[in-house]
């Protein structure tokens, strides 16, 4: 999921490309790169203050194309790979991802809304479907992106799939405070 929201494929690298406010989450990034393959992933600050988390392995990008991730997943309009979408835990665990890199969480005039936003409609329709099968209610792609809207989905979202990046969970909880359940 965090590839196919802010990752990159080269040939000599897979980077992750976090935002300026996201420290923590950055962090955690690393931790988890390093845990899953076994090497030193390393963080490097852009000129415009975005972080890369970075790991050079001609092996893991070989790997990981495999599994069918690609270089460009917009330019490829690519969907999210057969293997997740046959198992529930990867599905929550891919969610997890996505939406730590790709996801927002809204404000409303009467409540708190997510969104999740890509630009391939594959990967998009196929997040549709996956949130589906895990029970929640989303609407239609439209312009790039996916909502879950009913309170009750937005918040078991958070329960269930336990977003990683503080920033998300941080605004979730502001605007729960705002309207309390009940």
């Amino acid at each position: 999921g965090i590839m196919l929201g802010d990752g990159h494929i080269s040939h000599f690298q897979t980077i992750v490309t976090l935002g300026t406010k996201e420290l923590p989450y950055v962090r955690y990034v690393q931790e988890l790169m390093q845990e899953l393959f076994k090497v030193k992933a390393t963080i490097s600050i852009k000129r415009s203050g975005y972080r890369d988390v970075y790991i050079g392995s001609t092996l893991i990008t070989k790997w990981l194309k495999a599994q069918g991730l690609v270089s460009n997943k917009v330019a490829a309009q690519v969907g999210v790979p057969k293997w997740i979408m046959r198992n529930k835990t990867y599905m929550r665990a891919f969610a997890r991802g996505f939406f730590d890199t790709d996801g927002s969480v809204y404000n409303l005039r009467f409540g708190i809304q997510i969104s999740l936003t890509n630009r391939s409609a594959p990967l998009l329709i196929a997040l549709q479907d996956m949130l589906r099968k895990l029970g929640y209610r989303v609407s239609e792609a439209s312009a790039y992106k996916v909502y879950i809207t009913r309170r009750e989905d937005v918040e078991r979202f958070f329960k269930e799939i336990a977003p990683a990046n503080l920033k998300h969970r941080r605004r979730f909880d502001k605007f729960s405070r705002r309207y309390p359940s009940g």
